[in-house]
C-alpha cells in the first residue's frame, strides 16, 4: 500500500506537468488565437537545447537556462517569418504550424537520430518529508509551475506590457488606432509563449526520455487544458490542469494508463460542453449578488 501523502504528491506533480506544458500555449493559442501545432516542437527544442548544452558544458542547469532562450528565438523567427500573416486565419495557421512542426522534428532527427537521449537529473534522490521520500526534482517542478503561473499573472495584469497586450488581444484594430504596435505586441506574446514552452521542455527532460517524438507526447494534453480553461483565461488554465491532471493521476491508481487517458479525453470533451453553462451560471449568480448588495 502507498502512503496517502505519496498519492497526493503524485496528483500535485501531474497537475504541475499539465500547467507547465500548457502555459506557453496560453499565450500563443489562448490569447493570440493562433492554432499552434508547433507548440510540441518548441517543447522538443527546449529538451534538446538542455541536452546539447549539458553535453557540451557538463552543466544541466545551464542547459535549462538556455532552453527558453533558444525556443524563444526560434519562436520569434517563426512568428516574424511566417505566422504574423496568419492571425485570424485558423485553417492557414493550422497548416503552417503543422508544416513547421514537421520541419523541426525532422531536423532534430537528422542531427540526433531517433535514438533516445537522457538528461541527467539535476537533483537526484529524494527529500524525507513527514516520513515519506519525495523525489526532489518532481517537487521542484511543482514549485516551478506555481512560480511561472504567478509570474505570468503579474506580467499580464500588473505591467504596462500586459495592459497593452490585453488591449491588442481584445481589439487589435482599436489598439492600433491608439498608436500601439500590434505586430510587435503579437511577436512579444508569441516569443514569451515559445520561451515558456522551451523552459517546460527543458525542465521535464530529466523525468522523460528525449527523442524526436518528445513534443507530441504533450501536445494533445496542452491543447485540452487550454481549450477547457477558456481562451485567454489563466485562472481557467490552472483549473483545467487541476481537473485533467488530477483526474489522470487518480484514474491511474485503479485502471491502466491507456484507459485513464481515454477517460480524461472524455472528461475534457464533456467539460468543454458544460463550461459555457457553468460560466453563465456564475455570471448570473454574481449579478444577483450585485443587485442584492445595491438594494
Amino acid at each position: 500500500m502507498t502512503s496517502p501523502l505519496i498519492d497526493a504528491f503524485n496528483v500535485v506533480s501531474l497537475i504541475a506537468v499539465f500547467v507547465l506544458i500548457s502555459l506557453g500555449l496560453h499565450f500563443t493559442f489562448g490569447m493570440l488565437g493562433l492554432v499552434n501545432l508547433v507548440h510540441g516542437e518548441l517543447l522538443l527544442i527546449g529538451g534538446y537545447a538542455t541536452y546539447a548544452v549539458a553535453e557540451l558544458t557538463g552543466n544541466v542547469l545551464l542547459g535549462m537556462l538556455a532552453a527558453p532562450v533558444v525556443a524563444g528565438l526560434v519562436g520569434l523567427a517563426m512568428e516574424r517569418g511566417v505566422l504574423r500573416f496568419l492571425y485570424q486565419r485558423p485553417l492557414d495557421s493550422l497548416l503552417a504550424t503543422f508544416g513547421l512542426a514537421v520541419i523541426i522534428r525532422q531536423a532534430v532527427q537528422l542531427v540526433y537520430t531517433s535514438s533516445p537521449r537522457n538528461v541527467p537529473d539535476l537533483l537526484r534522490g529524494s527529500w524525507l518529508i513527514l516520513g515519506v521520500n519525495i523525489p526532489r526534482w518532481r517537487l521542484v517542478l511543482a514549485v516551478l509551475a506555481a512560480v511561472l503561473v504567478i509570474g505570468a499573472w503579474w506580467l499580464l495584469a500588473r505591467t504596462r506590457f500586459g495592459l497593452r497586450a490585453r488591449a491588442v488581444v481584445a481589439n487589435p484594430d482599436l489598439a492600433e488606432t491608439t498608436g500601439l504596435d500590434v505586430g510587435a505586441m503579437r511577436a512579444g506574446l508569441f516569443t514569451i509563449g515559445a520561451a515558456l514552452a522551451g523552459l517546460a521542455g527543458g525542465a521535464l527532460a530529466p523525468v522523460s526520455t528525449l527523442d524526436p517524438q518528445y513534443g507530441l507526447l504533450f501536445l494533445v494534453n496542452a491543447f485540452l487544458v487550454t481549450i477547457l480553461g477558456g481562451p485567454g483565461s489563466l485562472t481557467g488554465l490552472v483549473a483545467a490542469a487541476a481537473v485533467l491532471g488530477g483526474s489522470l493521476a487518480l484514474l491511474q491508481f485503479v485502471i491502466p494508463t491507456v484507459f485513464a487517458q481515454i477517460l480524461v479525453l472524455v472528461i475534457a470533451v464533456v467539460g468543454v460542453r458544460l463550461r459555457p453553462l457553468v460560466v453563465a451560471a456564475l455570471a448570473e449568480r454574481k449579478s444577483h449578488r450585485t443587485a442584492v448588495a445595491a438594494e
